[in-house]
Formats: C-alpha cells, structure tokens, sequence
C-alpha cells in the first residue's frame, strides 16, 4: 500500500469515518492471517485470534500517535494477542529446530 495513502486511510479510520476502518480491515487482514498463523502454527484458534487482534486495533486507533507507524504497530499487537490469552506460540521452536544456514554440519566423531 503506498505510504501516503495508508497514512490517510489511517487518519481517518481514527477519526471515525466507517469507510476507513472497513478499507483498513480489509487491506492488512491478509497481513495479520500470516503473522498470527506463523505465530500459532495452524492452530485451531488462529481465526478467533485474527479477529481479536483487528478488533484490538480499530478500537486502539485513537491511542496511535503516528499514523506512519500503523503496520508496525498493526504486527507488534498480532504477535503479543495470543500469548496474551495463553495459546501457544511455536516461532521460537521452530526458528531454533532449524539448523543454522551459515554453519556447516558437523561429521560424527
């Protein structure tokens, strides 16, 4: 999404205009799908937890003081929401199960 545009869209989903938060909901959905669904590895609670982060952050929009922070702000809260609540969250499992791509492996003594 272009910046200035997605700042605009932003301002005036915060100050109300209906239109704004639909257009905004439906351009970072697909965004915060992928990050909760990493974040819960399929989990069958990845919907609940989608919804519970859009609607922690349309209600928090007047809480952002810059609008320019809006995707940064929208992945932060989408990576907090399930631990939040207690689900599991597998990134860090996952991320250290996988061998380094800079290291060599090692031959068997």
């Amino acid at each position: 999404m272009r910046e200035g545009y997605e700042q605009a869209l932003v301002v005036a989903a915060r100050d109300g205009d209906p239109r704004a938060v639909d257009r905004l909901v439906a351009e970072y959905l697909p965004l915060v799908y992928n990050v909760v669904g990493r974040a819960l590895d399929g989990h069958a609670d990845v919907d609940d937890v989608v919804q519970e982060t859009m609607l922690r952050c349309v209600t928090g929009l007047r809480g952002l003081r810059d609008p320019a922070s809006f995707r940064a702000w929208l992945v932060a809260t989408g990576r907090r929401t399930p631990t939040a609540h207690g689900r599991p969250v597998t990134w860090a499992t996952r991320a250290a199960s996988r061998p380094s791509p800079t290291r060599a492996p090692t031959s068997p003594s």
